[in-house]
């Protein structure tokens, strides 16, 4: 399939009234009410998890990995959230309950659709962890969805390309790694992200997150933004989700880092923590 047609297939797509986007899933959104909610109680938060067998062995799993790993085993949510604390389990719970989003049928998609997962689970992390670093506590879980929602438009593509290519099994010949790439990192996947979070009816924060991470210009008084697009700095530098790597790149340099007042201990231990994201999220 030539490259201008399949552009031109996915704008038809887009544009028809017949396309089925992914839905935000429920218990995130309840996850996602509950953590702004002063009125949640811990035992609210576990029931939401515990009543979702696959969220909660895949929170135990994560709350046992070496990231969290402390001397005894977690065995129950309710010793997960003494551990972690009940802000890190609900948001990681929210992550996880994002992966099934990144799960579709052709293999050769599939493969990017992994890269793209461990793109936005480690930019979660990574995300969340800043916020906090830079005193910005209250904002560190509103980071963390941030992080994990900025290329929802690429998941979007990805699944639009895999309905476009039911029934036929195209490999590396029909889809040449160029063309993903630059469809994939298009304005295109920027505009279907902020479609998308209107229709999730998601705060403008986070639309807007999703809408200018990439541009040249954008609105440095917007906090979230602000360290997304660091974070997709970073990730390209590292190598994770859909960049090759790139060590040239001082993120120090950068003017997202600059207005963070980051210094280059802080970014190497960002570094750091973006590796250790993309383990967790393979395990997920």
């Amino acid at each position: 399939m030539r490259q201008h047609s399949l552009h031109e297939s996915l704008i038809r797509a887009f544009a028809s009234d017949q396309l089925q986007l992914p839905a935000f899933p429920a218990v995130a959104m309840r996850l996602q009410q509950a953590l702004h909610d002063p009125k949640t109680r811990v035992t609210d938060l576990e029931k939401m998890i515990v009543g979702d067998q696959v969220l909660a062995s895949q929170i135990l799993r994560s709350a046992n990995s070496s990231l969290y790993k402390g001397l005894q085993p977690i065995t129950t949510i309710q010793k997960a959230i003494i551990r972690l604390g009940v802000r890190q389990v609900a948001t990681l719970a929210m992550a996880i309950s994002q992966r099934s989003l990144y799960l579709i049928r052709n293999p050769l998609l599939n493969r990017y659709m992994t890269k793209l997962w461990q793109h936005a689970f480690a930019s979660a992390m990574g995300s969340q962890w800043l916020a906090r670093r830079c005193g910005y506590q209250p904002q560190a879980d509103n980071a963390f969805l941030a992080g994990l929602l900025h290329n929802i438009g690429q998941l979007v593509i990805l699944r639009v390309m895999d309905e476009l290519y039911s029934g036929s099994n195209p490999g590396e010949d029909d889809l040449p790694e160029t063309l993903l790439h630059e469809i994939l990192n298009s304005n295109l996947h920027n505009a279907q992200g902020y479609v998308l979070m209107k229709r999730w009816n998601l705060p403008e924060e986070y639309c807007i997150v999703a809408r200018d991470h990439h541009k040249e210009l954008y609105d440095n008084s917007q906090l979230l933004l602000v360290i997304v697009r660091l974070m997709d700095q970073a990730c390209e530098k590292l190598g994770i989700g859909l960049q090759q790597g790139d060590t040239q790149i001082s993120l120090a340099a950068t003017p997202e880092a600059q207005a963070l007042g980051l210094k280059e201990v802080m970014l190497a231990e960002m570094e750091i923590l973006l590796e250790d994201g993309v383990t967790m999220a393979s395990q997920i």
